[in-house]
């Protein structure tokens, strides 16, 4: 009696996580969406004017042909003095007007895979998408941090002018869900101060976030604290090469 008892507890454990996987697979399947914007500066504090006088030209960024494998080799750093900037209650309009347009808009051929959405097994059930270039999104933001600084920023058709050029490539940018929602931003980082040789460096940021309803909102989040995360990065490397 007891063995049968104990069975049927089992069986009935085993149906209810098969049901539960079936929920989350049923959610998880439409995919997820997510507008790549800011509108505003976000990195370090603008009081600071920590570049003031300085020219910078950002040439651009490119993304690799996959932003979701293989996994980054290096670990994330936290710069020491991070503050998340949160949207304001009017952005946060304005941003899902935007991306509700912009879904409307485009199509999967226009859209770059970035991350994984699963089931309540840690299964990958459907993909996260970025509606927009991330690169583009990180030279637009990067250009408003750089500026709140104090830095005049300039395209690559002024190079020749300026105290340092950036460039690079982003070589993984990923949000993944499973029972909470992380990110991860790896940028291979080119620097070139004036009448020097240029250089590189790898920066690796990493967010996250809660699970609440798995909202798109909630899917941008990690990766604007990574993004966010990458301005205070680049912004130190910015002065290390101009103080050589």
């Amino acid at each position: 009696m007891k063995t049968v008892t104990k069975l049927s507890t089992q069986s009935l454990l085993l149906t209810a996580w098969v049901a539960l996987a079936g929920l989350s697979a049923g959610c998880a399947t439409n995919g997820r969406y997510v507008l790549l914007k800011e509108y505003g500066p976000t990195g370090p504090a603008a009081s600071s004017q920590s570049l003031k006088g300085l020219t910078v030209c950002i040439k651009g960024f490119q993304a690799a042909p996959s932003l979701t494998s293989p996994d980054p080799k290096t670990s994330p750093e936290q710069p020491a003095d991070f503050r998340f900037c949160d949207f304001t209650s009017e952005q946060n309009k304005l941003w899902k007007d935007e991306f509700k347009d912009l879904r409307k808009r485009t199509t999967k051929s226009d859209w770059r895979e970035i991350g994984n959405v699963r089931n309540g097994f840690g299964m990958v059930m459907s993909h996260v998408y970025a509606l927009n270039d991330p690169g583009a999104w990180l030279r637009e933001t990067l250009k408003m941090d750089l500026e709140a600084q104090g830095a005049t920023v300039v395209d690559a058709s002024t190079a020749d002018t300026a105290d340092v050029c950036l460039g690079g490539t982003i070589q993984f940018c990923r949000v993944d869900i499973y029972m909470k929602i992380w990110g991860d931003m790896v940028l291979d980082l080119e620097t070139q101060p004036k009448g020097q040789a240029s250089s590189r460096m790898t920066l690796h940021t990493a967010g996250g976030t809660l699970a609440a309803v798995g909202s798109t909102g909630e899917f941008y989040k990690p990766l604007r604290e990574c993004r966010q995360k990458l301005s205070y990065l680049v912004t130190r490397e910015i002065l290390k090469v101009v103080k050589k």
